[in-house]
């Protein structure tokens, strides 16, 4: 059975944002890190592929959630960081850290 969302609700427009476990990831190495290039992702995110890493960072910046810049060096070198919209997801993320703290550690 599929479940259909209205189009106005807002948790069902952020869950379609947020709702990854690699999506939730990327915002918090951005939050607690700051701007990263896609190596960084891939050494830091445990188990991520090159395409899901890539679907993930697209999907956030076409939601707004971050923004990708070309900086100019030899080579040239993209870096992605939160958007102001981006910024406003760290409350989430906190509750999130808060949340998980109290939960024991799992063995995956």
């Amino acid at each position: 059975m599929e479940i259909k969302h209205r189009p106005d609700c807002p948790v069902a427009r952020s869950a379609s944002l947020l709702g990854d476990r690699w999506s939730l990831l990327i915002l918090r190495n951005l939050i607690l890190d700051g701007p990263h290039r896609f190596q960084d992702f891939s050494r830091t995110l445990d188990g991520i592929s090159p395409t899901t890493l890539s679907a993930r960072l697209k999907s956030l910046q076409d939601g707004g959630l971050i923004t990708r810049e070309v900086v100019p060096s030899r080579p040239p070198k993209t870096v992605y960081s939160l958007s102001e919209a981006g910024k406003a997801a760290r409350p989430i993320i906190r509750a999130m850290r808060e949340f998980g703290s109290s939960l024991p550690p799992t063995t995956e």
